[in-house]
């Protein structure tokens, strides 16, 4: 194996590892985090929101540091055998979960960390589908690139 086809092997996995945590990640909060939240108790609200928010931040960052930084080099660099389209693909699939991170579910946890509201959190977990989608996405993409190189 090359060298150039060694990188790219090392990329591509790293890339998928890293898209594949956060898919799972997700998927556990959006189907069992969040709905979770509506069934505790509200007294302890705040002090459980807040450790929540704390702990998924430890979970999440790494490897989405990670997802954003090899989104990165695959649209300036590919392994011979992936196309720019799935370079983009993969960048624009990590954009939308910032996107909505930062737009929408960022604001909601902010919301929610004052007291529990239904209405925001019925936003929080409708809206969290988008980044459900895009991670998911992402992770069909990552593994499309995997077998392409």
């Amino acid at each position: 194996m090359s060298a150039n086809a060694l990188a790219g092997t090392l990329l591509l996995g790293t890339h998928a590892a890293a898209v594949w945590f956060c898919t799972g990640l997700v998927w556990t909060v959006q189907l069992l985090v969040y709905p979770g939240f509506s069934a505790m108790e509200r007294t302890g609200w705040v002090a459980l929101h807040a450790r929540h928010t704390r702990l998924m931040g430890r979970l999440i960052g790494l490897p989405w540091l990670v997802q954003g930084v090899t989104c990165a080099v695959l649209l300036v660099w590919r392994p011979p055998g992936v196309p720019l389209l799935l370079g983009v693909a993969a960048g624009v699939c990590g954009a939308a979960t910032v996107a909505v991170t930062l737009g929408i579910s960022v604001p909601c946890h902010e919301r929610l960390a004052r007291g529990f509201d239904a209405a925001v959190h019925a936003r929080l977990t409708r809206t969290n589908w988008w980044r459900t989608a895009a991670w998911t996405l992402g992770g069909v993409v990552a593994l499309v690139m995997l077998v392409l190189a």
